[in-house]
């Protein structure tokens, strides 16, 4: 997404984030319906679908270039996360299939990655502004 002036690093830490915003969204949806018959817990798998996100990078959508002295940033896009159901166990009696403590640690497992991920694109900021202001 950010074209010649970042590098790789950016890419992999906005797909890393994207990743576990849309797994943090499955995960809050299983336990806003852990009471609902019938429902099938979702989850996405992390590392497959961050393997499939950094495959499209680069096969967004890309920018005219009508001047050659135009910026180019690249492809900008990424594919939609889809979560699948859960392999969480078997369901109840209601045929729900959520179960509350594995969410939870899933919940903080996928904060965990977040967090780290948001401080890591934060120094990598941090240090771009640095350069930029000559190491003031």
């Amino acid at each position: 997404m950010f074209g010649g002036v970042f590098n790789k690093t950016f890419d992999l830490l906005e797909k890393t984030m994207d990743v576990t915003y849309a797994r943090h969204k499955a995960i809050t949806s299983n336990v806003a319906n852990a009471e609902t018959p019938g429902y099938r817990a979702k989850d996405i798998n992390f590392e497959q679908e961050l393997q499939r996100q950094l495959g499209s990078v680069g096969s967004g959508v890309g920018l005219d270039v009508t001047h050659t002295n135009h910026i180019s940033i690249g492809k900008v896009g990424s594919l939609p996360v889809q979560p699948v159901d859960s392999p969480s166990g078997a369901p109840g009696l209601d045929g729900n299939t959520v179960n509350l403590e594995t969410e939870m640690v899933r919940l903080s497992e996928n904060t965990l990655r977040y967090e780290i991920s948001a401080k890591l694109m934060k120094r990598k900021f941090q240090g771009l502004m640095s350069a930029i202001k000559g190491g003031r």
